[in-house]
């Protein structure tokens, strides 16, 4: 028996939507590449001479070159996400890739405008505004639901899903109330 109009139409939205799924996965992933160098653009436009105080620095070429192991993340991820779009696995590699280069990114852009005063606009709060609290959802990822939800991006038993809430009421709360801590900002000191 051959397939009705109904049965075709239900096939070509699945590959459609798989298709967009993986486009967006695609184009996500290189957008975390896309930060990564120009995050790299920035450490090199960083002056060389690093202040031994408290403030931020991004420190040696290798400490940036270590960073090029977090691009699995967004590699992977994509990987994933684009052969198997309803598995949760891919997307949060993809969002965790992501977010650890929006950090590195924040990261030497705060460094190069405080090393240099005036030489980009904000550094100050752009670091407040994303690297203060960034961390948060994305160690939340990778430290619980993507261990809770691996291999298949199903919780082992429904016995889980009160520690699957609570993780994510924490990691909720946790980024808002970091986010508003007043008071100095972690690892950043103005210099003088």
């Amino acid at each position: 028996m051959t397939e009705g109009p109904r049965e075709q139409n239900h096939a070509a939205s699945g590959k459609s939507a798989r298709r967009a799924a993986s486009t967006l996965a695609w184009v996500l992933a290189g957008l975390s590449l896309t930060v990564f160098f120009t995050s790299g653009a920035f450490y090199v436009l960083a002056p060389s001479a690093r202040s031994p105080g408290n403030w931020l620095t991004v420190g040696t070429i290798s400490d940036m070159m270590s960073l090029v192991s977090f691009l699995a993340f967004p590699l992977v991820g994509a990987l994933i996400a684009s052969k198997r779009p309803y598995n949760p696995i891919g997307w949060m590699c993809l969002v965790v890739g992501l977010f650890w280069m929006l950090m590195t990114l924040t990261e030497v852009y705060s460094a190069r405008g405080l090393a240099i005063p005036g030489s980009v606009p904000f550094p100050v709060t752009i670091h407040a505004l994303l690297y203060s609290w960034l961390w948060v959802p994305t160690v939340g990822l990778l430290g619980i639901y993507l261990i809770l939800l691996f291999p298949d991006g199903r919780l082992p038993s429904r016995r889980w899903r009160p520690l699957a809430y609570l993780s994510g009421a924490v990691i909720v709360v946790e980024s808002v109330l970091t986010f508003l801590r007043p008071g100095p900002l972690e690892g950043l000191k103005r210099l003088v």
